[in-house]
């Protein structure tokens, strides 16, 4: 399941880099309250080995109804009853090899008696007749009187424990079946399953369609999936593997540029796993609606049409890492499956990492880097901002809470640092053992520990202690001198962080760079294991630079301060990018005119797009007219990256005419990229220009791809601050609008409901009915903006969001609001009263004086003169 990242794209399309949470930085809190209790898995009393569901799709009632049969076998002796996973079903009747037998619907369960009790190894066939409505599970997509153009689809969405609302099952990871799905769905549709197509037959009666799909490889009940709707079907192939893309009439050329490269991953997987793709085909369905990026069912993923995207957007766009990360899953998470939840970094973790191979693999090591670099930063965000955990943790309410930085970027990082520690053939040798080891398998974190054990030779459990069952980070502080006298390098490392039983002092190998004057550069291999160290070097001259873990491979925070000179030279000569832009970005707390001419050269001539993007920024923070100067220079840079990180930094001169203008000429020109477009906007409100309302209300008027102009000209005039975009926030807000621009318009409107107390019970109004929206990502936005406008009027709609949505994102994120409102609130009354009290003693106090004096007249010896 891709669901971080897809969360930062429309975060960023919308132009608010925390579109989901809040604006507010919280600081770090427990990641579950004191009172939730451990969970384990689930015991399992009998074995399931097939399940076959043969069903109906009603478009018009979204209903789903048919037999579900289980065919499953007794683990133990005396099984006399059953019980099944089913939410919201009307089960008609149950027979078991046949035979009608008693049951019962409750709490979300379905309890089944058998005729007669079932020996350990004994088969039975039971069938389940029933029909849903589904709240969850299974969504049914189409027009209504706002979007009558939005196609008839019906999709089912397993993971993490949704399946149980379209059919009954046991649904949970530890058991695994093989399956087949027989679907009636209308004449004109395709429905997908997992697996190859058997048959497909019609009903001229009925006017439907029915497609029979069997897969013969076990797998967890979440990985199964239907898919239906009016698509056309693109074939490709990888070797003997069917490669195909389903996707509505008209999207064909879109398709192809987001899941052209398919074949390719396939065969790069394949052969860097050691394990051929292992199912009968590889389907990739893009659907409407969906509420992830995408979804690894076994063979027949489930894309979010939102990733199709016209050659316009394909200039610096690109659904490679979703397509990526669901392609790996195959192996890592379906083949290869977590036993609970707890474990599901060996899920997630593993899809994430193999998304950046493929990066490195098509696009260089540059590229790479970047990519771990950004997995670095989000996890780092909410291991600072939100909250810290081990990668295997069972305390949680709902298993969608483990679905965050942790399990997704922090797993991939420690695969990096596990491959980093073995060295690349071991590593690859080790996930080779633990799959073919594994393979159709459920698996622990365990598991992966002693396949690298074994192919390596090596004792890893410090490895596995420190980054996986433990929590944190290293924070470490270098520091460097020369001894003239001995000619010795010393470079002392500190690990500054405070340790705990939960957070240790951090093992790692890692490397010391040092570059001489002449540009020469060695490398020191080094082990860290201690609260500080000082290593030594022989050198004739003093180094001028040292470089600490010079490849960005340890997860880690770094405090390293060095010379503006030493910055210059590792932004001239690094070999690798990520470390000329970190040079870059030191370079901007400089701010002298020598490092704005380095960083204008930087801008200008780097080989990387990253690195110029990183010089922008520094340019942005030194903020001189100097930097103003080179950053309109660069407005021309060829990476349309790299000039969306121009425009950016643009908007952080504020108030400033000649800024705003290059801005201006940007929006009104246009560009080639509508990101860089759309940054453009968003910067333009930033600097407060005068001109800027009516630019960014012209732009509004542009299409785009997932209507990212628009959504970023809101979030500039929320920047801008004038309140005529409240009217216009309040426009592009009502359901009919694309999702999108509904999240940026309501993230204007939170802006202004936090700085404009006098408007802010208009505005809580126009939020509040938004908790009942049709689109999801806007109930999703809804308690982030609440958050961001600290009213306790919002507490009701929180708590209700809280109670009943059955998303477990936005429960999460609801409580989080209610929370920091609540605090907000009562440091408000702390404050106030503390006044009062102070206001009191104030007056206690004047009293107190005035009795004083009167007293001292009182008691004041007489003049006997008088």
């Amino acid at each position: 399941m891709h669901k971080p990242r897809f969360l930062d794209e429309v975060a960023e399309q919308a132009g608010d880099r925390c579109a989901f949470t809040s604006r507010i930085a919280r600081g770090r809190r427990a990641f579950q309250p004191d009172h939730v209790e451990p969970k384990w898995p689930r015991d399992r009393f009998v074995d399931i080995r097939h399940i076959r569901l043969e069903v109906s799709l009603d478009f018009q009632r979204r209903e789903v109804g048919g037999t579900a049969t289980h065919t499953l076998a007794a683990i133990v002796d005396g099984v006399e009853k059953l019980e099944f996973d089913a939410i919201e079903m009307s089960v008609a009747s149950v027979r078991a090899a046949g035979q009608p037998c008693a049951f019962e619907t409750d709490g979300g369960k379905l309890s089944i008696t058998l005729p007669q009790a079932l020996r350990a190894g004994e088969e039975i066939e039971i069938a389940i007749d029933y029909s849903a409505c589904p709240r969850r599970g299974l969504y049914f997509v189409g027009p209504d009187e706002a979007h009558p153009g939005k196609p008839v689809e019906a999709w089912t969405q397993g993971e993490d424990e949704d399946s149980r609302y379209w059919f009954p099952c046991y649904d949970y990871p530890n058991d695994r079946v093989t399956s087949e799905v027989i679907a009636a769905v209308p004449r004109e549709f395709i429905a997908v399953s997992n697996g190859a197509l058997i048959a497909t037959t019609e009903d001229a009666a009925r006017r439907t369609r029915t497609f029979h799909w069997r897969h013969e490889v076990p797998h967890s009940a979440y990985l199964m999936t239907l898919a239906a709707g009016d698509f056309v079907t693109i074939e490709d192939r990888a070797g003997e593997i069917p490669v195909l893309y389903y996707v509505h009439r008209g999207r064909e050329d879109d398709a192809r540029r987001a899941f052209g490269n398919t074949p390719d991953m396939i065969r790069f997987f394949a052969r860097k796993i050691g394990v051929p793709y292992p199912y009968a085909k590889y389907a990739q369905i893009a659907v409407t609606d969906f509420i992830f990026g995408g979804m690894e069912n076994t063979s027949a993923t489930t894309q979010t049409a939102d990733t199709l995207h016209d050659a316009r957007a394909h200039l610096d766009h690109s659904s490679d890492p979703l397509v990526a990360h669901e392609l790996a899953h195959q192996w890592w998470g379906d083949l290869v499956t977590c036993r609970d939840w707890a474990h599901a970094w060996l899920n997630e973790g593993f899809a994430t990492y193999f998304e950046a191979l493929w990066c490195e693999e098509n696009l260089g090591a540059d590229e790479f880097a970047w990519n771990v670099r950004q997995d670095r930063a989000n996890y780092l965000d909410e291991d600072s901002n939100r909250y810290r955990r081990p990668l295997v943790c069972n305390r949680y309410r709902m298993p969608i809470e483990l679905f965050d930085r942790h399990l997704y970027e922090k797993g991939s990082l420690v695969l990096h640092m596990l491959r980093r520690t073995v060295g690349d053939d071991q590593f690859f040798s080790a996930l080779n053992l633990y799959c073919t080891r594994h393979r159709g398998r459920n698996v622990i974190t365990q598991d992966l520990q002693t396949a690298f054990e074994d192919a390596t030779g090596r004792n890893l459990d410090w490895f596995f202690d420190q980054w996986v069952y433990k929590e944190g980070h290293p924070e470490i502080e270098v520091s460097t001198s020369f001894d003239e006298k001995h000619k010795l390098a010393s470079v002392t490392v500190k690990q500054t962080h405070k340790t705990s039983d939960a957070t240790p002092l951090f093992r790692f190998e890692t490397a010391i760079a040092l570059i001489g004057a002449d540009g020469a550069q060695t490398r020191h291999r080094v082990e860290i294991r201690e609260r500080e160290h000082r290593f030594n070097f022989a050198c004739d001259k003093a180094p001028m630079a040292v470089r600490f873990d010079p490849g960005f491979d340890v997860l880690k925070t770094l405090k390293h301060k060095r010379s503006r000179e030493a910055l210059e030279l590792v932004l001239r000569l690094a070999p690798e990018a990520i470390g000329r832009a970190d040079a870059a970005r030191e370079l901007g707390k400089e701010g002298s005119p020598q490092a704005t001419t380095a960083l204008r050269d930087a801008l200008l001539n780097d080989r990387f797009w990253g690195v110029q993007a990183d010089a922008a920024s520094a340019l942005a923070q030194i903020r001189t007219s100097g930097a103003l100067k080179a950053l309109i220079e660069a407005l021309g840079v060829r990476h349309p990256k790299a000039r969306r990180a121009v425009v950016h930094a643009l908007g952080q001169f504020r108030n400033n005419a000649e800024a705003a203008t290059a801005l201006a000429g940007v929006l009104e020109r246009g560009d080639a990229s509508y990101f860089v477009e759309a940054e453009a906007a968003l910067a333009l409100g930033r600097t407060r220009d005068a001109r800027a309302f009516d630019a960014l209300t012209r732009a509004l008027e542009r299409e785009s791809h997932l209507d990212i102009i628009r959504a970023h000209s809101l979030a500039g005039m929320a920047e801008l601050r004038d309140d005529r975009a409240i009217d216009v926030a309040r426009a592009w807000s009502h359901y009919g609008r694309h999702p999108r621009t509904r999240v940026a318009a309501i993230g204007t409107l939170a802006k202004f409901g936090e700085l404009r107390e006098s408007r802010r019970a208009e505005l809580l109004d126009l939020l509040t009915p938004l908790a009942d929206d049709r689109d999801f990502i806007v109930r999703l936005r809804l308690p982030g903006a609440f958050e961001d406008i600290g009213d306790s009027k919002a507490l009701p709609t929180l708590r209700r969001l809280a109670e009943r949505e059955l998303d477990g994102r936005i429960v999460r994120r609801a409580e989080e609001a209610i929370r920091s409102i609540s605090e907000g609130r009562s440091r408000v009354e702390e404050g106030q009263k503390l006044r009062e009290d102070i206001e009191k003693l104030r007056q206690d106090n004047t009293k107190l004086r005035e009795r004083l004096d009167k007293l001292e007249t009182l008691t004041r010896p007489r003049d006997p003169q008088s």
